[in-house]
């Protein structure tokens, strides 16, 4: 073990710093600086640690923020944590952070020396991956549960059937299946299912020999060949057509499959991982999906949640969206307020966490929050949740009068931007004026109909000059 090794220490405790300052020194390393858990992510970048210590002192929200930031520079880098173990996830293995250890509370030297060398060890059971890291961010109930199936799962080369809508994350959680899995050194390959028409699915699959058909003017192996030794993730299987449901039924009963134009049956060494966004069950009850083939897929069944049941979940998401493109795109991080985090709360994200992604890229690149509140409060005003309580009480008065538009229209500095602005300020004041009234302002009543925090709802009070 090299003795310039460089060791960033977070620690927010000026007198436990020294004291962890003092080991590092003590056991003859060198460390290249300490830091404070709110420093910017490019900051940290910059000084490429090879190891991270982070000291006890850090709050449980505090010590996760800073793992999930320091995984975002660098995923293979190992950390070493003081912090309260219960704020660490049980399944290490099966989480985005890989290569973290518990160091305790107050560690001695020896103690530091042998949890640096320990983590430090190449090609030891610790190396949970290969060189692609996969990040299952979050630590609500729904998150945890899924890590813990592939925790079981993993290592079982059975087939796994993952549901969920658009965008949750069902991809994410096949590739985990897969390199935490015993065929992590073998290639993972996908095929859309509903990407291409059923005659080339068929070869793009099975594979053809020349001459097969007009076109194949060579040989060429399908999916099914090029993930031997791997896993093939088949997305979208429920858009997969009758007839090629029944070879795909035949290759997961007889474990072989010939290419097209050959007569040579091949046996497959590979495990199948399926995805889809469709309710098979329906879809068998409808006719358009085999139910055979469904009890073959579904083994083992992961339903990925929607972003909008776990919302407990939307901050970590949004921090690590943040840390990960502020890296990418060299820019400094912008501060999340909580009116943000109050809106991303509310709102229903159709598009899960595909489109929470996106929309943190945008503000990153814009540069300008108030604009992405705007675009969100008024994705929620076309009645996204239209048969809740809060829309059914707000949706008459919602439009503004014609004549405070003119006003609008008449103003010398008129833009589309303060139009925006104008328009959700006075949608949001006659809203909570409206469910204050409902509710007999009962101000906490209120603040849970309209899905902000009863602080945000005593700001807007006072904002809007709003009284009974």
């Amino acid at each position: 073990m090299k003795a310039d090794l460089n060791i960033l220490i977070i620690e927010a405790d000026p007198s436990i710093l020294v004291g962890l300052e003092e080991s590092i020194n003590d056991l003859g390393f060198s460390f290249c600086c300490t830091a404070t858990p709110n420093r910017p992510i490019h900051q940290l970048a910059a000084l490429r640690p090879d190891l991270t210590i982070i000291g006890p002192s850090l709050e449980t929200g505090t010590c996760m923020k800073c793992l999930h930031k320091l995984k975002t520079v660098d995923p293979l880098m190992p950390i070493l944590t003081s912090c309260d173990e219960a704020c660490l996830p049980k399944e290490c293995a099966c989480t985005p952070f890989f290569g973290i250890h518990y160091l305790g509370p107050n560690p001695d030297p020896d103690e530091i020396l042998g949890a640096i060398e320990n983590a430090l060890k190449p090609n030891t059971e610790q190396d949970f991956l290969p060189a692609t890291p996969i990040l299952l961010i979050g630590q609500s109930q729904e998150i945890r549960a899924i890590r813990q199936k592939i925790q079981k799962v993993a290592d079982k080369d059975v087939t796994v059937l993952i549901t969920g809508e658009t965008g949750s994350g069902k991809e994410l959680i096949a590739r985990s299946i897969h390199y935490h899995s015993l065929r992590k050194s073998g290639g993972l390959v996908k095929i859309n299912c509903g990407a291409l028409p059923d005659g080339l699915m068929e070869s793009e699959v099975f594979g053809f020999y020349k001459g097969a058909f007009t076109g194949a003017f060579r040989d060429k192996p399908g999916r099914l060949e090029m993930a031997r030794g791997g896993t093939l993730f088949v997305d979208e299987i429920g858009d997969l057509s009758l007839n090629l449901q029944v070879k795909f039924l035949q290759v997961l009963e007889d474990r072989v499959f010939s290419r097209l134009g050959g007569t040579e049956d091949t046996a497959i060494d590979t495990r199948i991982v399926a995805a889809t966004n469709l309710d098979l069950q329906k879809s068998v009850r409808e006719g358009t999906f085999r139910k055979d083939l469904f009890y073959r897929l579904n083994v083992v069944h992961i339903k990925a949640p929607p972003l909008r049941g776990r919302k407990n979940d939307i901050e970590l998401l949004t921090d690590f969206f943040m840390n990960k493109y502020c890296f990418e795109f060299r820019k400094e991080p912008l501060d999340i307020p909580d009116k943000v985090l109050d809106v991303f709360v509310a709102y229903q994200w159709p598009g899960n966490v595909r489109e929470l992604e996106n929309l943190v890229r945008r503000a990153i690149v814009l540069r300008d929050w108030n604009l992405i509140i705007q675009e969100l409060n008024l994705e929620n005003l076309n009645c996204r949740n239209e048969n809740s309580p809060v829309s059914e009480a707000i949706s008459p008065h919602l439009e503004p009068h014609d004549n405070e538009m003119e006003r609008l229209f008449r103003d010398t500095d008129f833009s589309l931007k303060k139009a925006c602005r104008a328009y959700v300020s006075q949608v949001e004041r006659k809203a909570i004026l409206k469910i204050l009234k409902e509710t007999k302002w009962n101000r906490k009543k209120a603040a849970e109909l309209l899905q902000v925090s009863y602080k945000t709802l005593l700001n807007r009070i006072t904002e809007f000059d709003i009284s009974p």
